[in-house]
């Protein structure tokens, strides 16, 4: 759409450019043919300044001057003016566009600052989960050989109690079969029943 209104800026000045290029070749026409055209021709020669190739003459300078003058107006209208409002337009966009990306390159630092913070409070959190769960492993190790101790100290008090209870037990049968022993060795050395 800009580009049209462009070209179209462009296609009126060809058109301008084109009809004053007619006007000054039907004008030079007019002035170069005979009768009362060539009356006037004589009027705007009578100004000439200088002989030779360098003849200035006032008034076609003059009329040179509007014709420039007008076209400078024409153009400027044309072409300078349209080209200008589209050379802001532009701009503006540009400095919008600029402005929107610096937003978007905040907004998205704001992202990843926030992304870091999560991040960071995520590693926080499981190094918390970690700790703890290493004191939990800790604590049941330590319950864990408590408890075996525990069982072998019940273990080792009951086999001591066992062994001492087998001891004492096993010291009466010997002390009985050393008393029945000496008691068949004296009645064998006496030869009668001792009790």
């Amino acid at each position: 759409m800009k580009y049209m209104s462009f070209s179209r800026c462009t296609f009126k000045l060809f058109l301008l450019l084109f009809f004053s290029s007619i006007l000054l070749v039907l004008a030079s026409d007019a002035f170069a043919a005979g009768g009362e055209a060539n009356a006037g021709r004589d009027w705007i020669r009578s100004f000439n300044i200088g002989k030779g190739a360098l003849v200035l003459n006032p008034i076609i300078i003059l009329i040179q001057w509007a014709n420039f003058l007008v076209f400078l107006i024409l153009l400027n209208i044309i072409l300078i003016k349209p080209l200008r409002t589209h050379m802001q337009t532009r701009d503006s966009e540009i400095e919008n566009n600029l402005s929107s990306s610096e937003r978007d390159q905040k907004e998205a630092m704001g992202y990843i600052t926030q992304y870091e913070d999560s991040l960071s409070e995520i590693r926080r959190e499981n190094n918390e989960r970690i700790v703890s769960l290493q004191q939990q492993i800790t604590n049941e190790s330590l319950k864990k050989q408590a408890e075996i101790k525990e069982n072998a100290s019940k273990d080792l008090e009951q086999a001591r109690t066992r062994i001492s209870t087998e001891a004492t037990k096993a010291r009466t049968e010997l002390k009985e079969m050393a008393n029945e022993l000496a008691a068949q060795i004296a009645n064998r050395l006496a030869g009668r029943n001792v009790a």
